[in-house]
Order: structure tokens, then C-alpha cells, then sequence
């Protein structure tokens, strides 16, 4: 068998061996012979042998010190520094090597697996070491408070410093709850934390989740339930004093509709009389009506869902308002993409909502240099289809962007305040939603997303 195939041990055998049988065969004739020339150059073949088994125990041990630093290094490029005839130990080595490598890329895969997890959930999540650098942030939370990358907590405070300060302050169980605006979009979130020990440093993980759909839902019903018991109470007495209020003026006027002669009453007085009956009988019709339209926003029918080309809507909204557009030059742009995309919807619902949503925006392009306004649609990122109409009007202050949905509240002086609340409605029987981004100054963008 050839040096290059023997082992670890019988190399090192061999060695001491040949060691022996050269020192042994040196001193035999060193003694017994007057070959002492000889007997010398044994011994120094002796010596060379003794030499270069510690060079083959130091290589060796130098090449396993030099393995386990690449160990620690994850460098595996040592296994070619090894000598070519050591098969049995760079055969140990390639074991090793293979395992670790085979660690690493498990560990690797893990990471990625993991990371597609986090990216693919709606909960925002962000995890903080405990020197609030930012050691990982999502997609859903970079989407959520619209930035980019960033690195610590500071760059947080630029959206909203009591959210940064309430991320510093709620701990492992706690639940705290903000309100923000974020580019004209309100943002109620609710703000939760778990805090972990992983190899001796502390992290914590805090997720951010946006309920305002789930408030605005019950804000609905709430409005629904109220509105409900209002009209009806208001009708009940109301109705009833129109009627008497009517009578009262019938005893006051003749068949010809001329005030009667009463005892005691001057014509003057009469007339006065019938004036304010007339008066209060108006007033009173009015508000009938006014409750009678209020019971609209707990009366919407139920939508008749059928396929809606989203062009051929839009061409509905484009021919109702031509007039419009023209006496008060606006410019209307439409972009649908693809531009066969069908939605499920009842087509009188829908185009009522957009009815009202262009009429609000209109009113808030008065005085505006080029107004124009934006319908279109497509598919969002999440795969739904969204409806979007954009103004370049006057915008809505970050005081009154909140009451907007709420009944009756409108910024116009002759609104009802009902117009957004039922559109509301509407896309709530749609099982979708509406939302809004406003700026002062930089106009406002319904979105419609079903």
C-alpha cells in the first residue's frame, strides 16, 4: 500500500519505525564495525526523521487550528490547504464542512421562509432592538404609515411623535390605541407589543393594526339605530301638529281661501293670525320632509348585483354632468385599467355615490385655476377593484376630514350632510368601503373600493 493511502496512525508508525530501525542499525555499526562514516550518515538520516515527524504533527495540527477558525469565520476554503495525503483527515473535514454548510443553508431557508411570513401578513409589524434601532419592518406596516426604509424610532417622529412616544412607553400585554393623519388619510391604530430575550439582547415587537373600517362600521349602525328613533318620534309629533295647525287656519279662511270675520278679532289681526299659521303649517311640512329624506339613510333597498362595465359607468357620469363641466370648465379625465374591467355592484347604488362624490367635488373646485377632475379604476395591490375620483379643489381641513361620513354634518352652507353618509351605506351593503386623503390646498381623492 502507497504512503498516499495510509492512515493518520500508520504514517505516524511508519515514521517512529523507520526512526528506530535507523538509529538501531547506526549504533550496531557504529559499535561493532569501523564503518563509523556510515554509522554517521544514519544518524543524521535519524535526526532528519525525527524532523520531520514533528513537521508532520505540526502541519497536521496547524491545518486543524486553521480548520477551526474557518469554522468560526464560516470560511470553508481551508479544506484545500490540507495536504493531499491526508485523505482520512480531509475526509473528516468534508463531513464537517458538509454539515455546516448544510446548517447554513437551513438556516438561510428559515430566514427567508420566516421573512416571507412577516412580509406576506396585513398586521404591521415592526421590531425594535434595545437601542430602538429598527432591526425589521413589513410591508404591511410600510404601506400602512406610507415610508420606506428606515432605521430607528427618529425617523418615526417626522409622521407623529406621540405614536414614537407610545411605542417607547407600552410594554409586553399592553394595548394602546392613536389617532393620525398620514397624507391626508386618517389612521386609527391600535398599538400592541411582545418583548423577547435572543442570545442575551432584548427586542421588541410591536404591530399596528388600523380598526377605523371596524369603527366606522359601528359608527354606522350607531347613526342607523339613532336616526331610526329620531324619525320616528319626530314624526309621531309632528305629523299631528300639521294637521291641527291646518284646521286651525281652515276656521280662519273661507271657501275662496279670504279671511273670515271673527268677534272681536280686527282684520288686521286675523290676517296676522292666518300669516303665522300659514307660516308654522310650512315650517312644519318642511320638517316631515326633512325627516321623511333622513329615513333614506335607514331605507337604502338592497343592492341588485349584476356585472357592471366600469366604462360604461363612467360614461353614465360623463353625460349626466356634461353641462356642468362645461358652464364651469372643468376638465374630466377617466383611465380604467384594464379597460374592460367589470365590477359586481347594483348600478343605481354605485351611481348615486358617485353622483354625490362629483357634486361634493364641484363645490370644492369653486374658484379654482384649471380645475380638473380624475375618475378611474383598476386593481389595487390586495387584488379588490377601487374606484378613485380626485379633485384639485380647496381640499378638507384635518379638523372637519374626521366628521365627513357623520349624518348631517356638512361643511357647505346649504348641505344636508347626508350625501356622504348614504354613500357610506351604500358601500357598506357593497361589503366594501370608502375612504378619503385630503390636503388643504392640494384637493381631496375618494376612493371606492368594493
Amino acid at each position: 500500500m502507497s504512503a498516499l493511502h495510509l492512515s493518520y496512525r500508520s504514517q505516524v508508525i511508519l515514521r517512529i519505525g523507520l526512526i528506530l530501525s535507523v538509529g538501531f542499525a547506526g549504533l550496531i555499526i557504529a559499535a561493532e564495525t569501523p564503518y563509523w562514516l556510515i554509522a554517521f550518515w544514519l544518524g543524521l538520516i535519524a535526526v532528519f526523521l525525527i524532523l520531520e515527524l514533528i513537521r508532520f504533527h505540526e502541519r497536521n495540527k496547524k491545518a486543524l487550528r486553521e480548520f477551526l477558525l474557518s469554522i468560526n469565520q464560516e470560511d470553508f476554503s481551508s479544506l484545500s490547504s490540507l495536504s493531499e495525503n491526508d485523505k482520512e483527515l480531509q475526509y473528516a473535514y468534508k463531513l464537517i464542512m458538509d454539515k455546516f454548510r448544510f446548517l447554513r443553508i437551513e438556516k438561510e431557508i428559515h430566514y427567508h421562509y420566516l421573512q416571507r411570513i412577516i412580509e406576506h401578513v396585513d398586521t404591521a409589524l415592526i421590531c425594535l432592538d434595545k437601542g430602538n434601532n429598527i432591526e425589521l419592518i413589513n410591508r404591511s406596516a410600510k404601506d400602512l404609515l406610507q415610508i420606506t426604509n428606515i432605521r430607528d424610532l427618529k425617523a418615526l417622529e417626522k409622521i407623529d411623535k406621540d405614536l414614537v412616544s407610545l411605542i417607547h412607553e407600552i410594554h409586553t400585554g399592553q394595548r394602546g390605541m392613536i389617532r393620525l393623519i398620514r397624507h391626508g388619510k386618517i389612521l386609527n391604530l391600535t398599538v400592541r407589543a411582545t418583548e423577547f430575550i435572543l442570545e442575551k439582547d432584548k427586542y421588541k415587537i410591536v404591530s399596528l393594526h388600523d380598526i377605523k373600517p371596524e369603527l366606522d362600521e359601528q359608527e354606522v349602525d350607531s347613526w342607523q339605530k339613532l336616526v331610526r328613533v329620531l324619525t320616528h318620534e319626530i314624526t309621531n309629533s309632528t305629523i299631528p301638529i300639521t294637521n291641527m295647525i291646518s284646521v286651525a287656519r281652515e276656521f280662519l279662511v273661507d271657501t275662496k281661501g279670504k279671511p273670515k270675520k271673527i268677534p272681536g278679532l280686527s282684520n288686521e289681526e286675523i290676517s296676522d293670525l292666518i300669516e303665522s299659521l300659514t307660516i308654522a303649517e310650512s315650517r312644519s311640512k318642511g320638517l316631515v320632509n326633512f325627516v321623511q329624506t333622513t329615513k333614506s339613510l335607514t331605507r337604502i333597498p338592497e343592492p341588485s348585483f349584476r356585472e357592471i362595465e366600469v366604462k360604461d359607468l363612467f360614461t353614465r357620469i360623463k353625460d349626466l354632468f356634461k353641462k356642468e363641466l362645461e358652464l364651469s370648465n372643468i376638465e374630466l379625465k377617466t383611465l380604467i385599467k384594464p379597460p374592460d374591467l367589470v365590477l359586481i355592484a347594483d348600478l343605481e347604488l354605485i351611481e348615486q355615490v358617485l353622483i354625490n362624490l362629483t357634486r361634493n367635488a364641484f363645490e370644492a373646485m369653486k374658484e379654482i385655476t384649471n380645475p380638473l377632475l380624475e375618475l378611474s379604476a383598476g386593481k389595487n395591490e390586495a387584488g379588490r377593484i377601487s374606484i378613485n375620483l380626485r379633485d384639485n379643489g380647496h381640499g378638507i381641513e384635518k379638523e372637519n376630514l374626521s366628521q365627513i361620513f357623520v349624518p348631517f354634518y356638512s361643511t357647505r352652507k346649504n348641505g344636508s350632510g347626508i350625501g356622504l353618509s348614504l354613500s357610506r351605506q351604500i358601500m357598506k351593503l357593497h361589503k366594501g368601503r370608502i375612504e378619503v386623503e385630503s390636503e388643504p390646498g392640494k384637493g381631496s381623492c375618494f376612493t371606492l373600493e368594493f
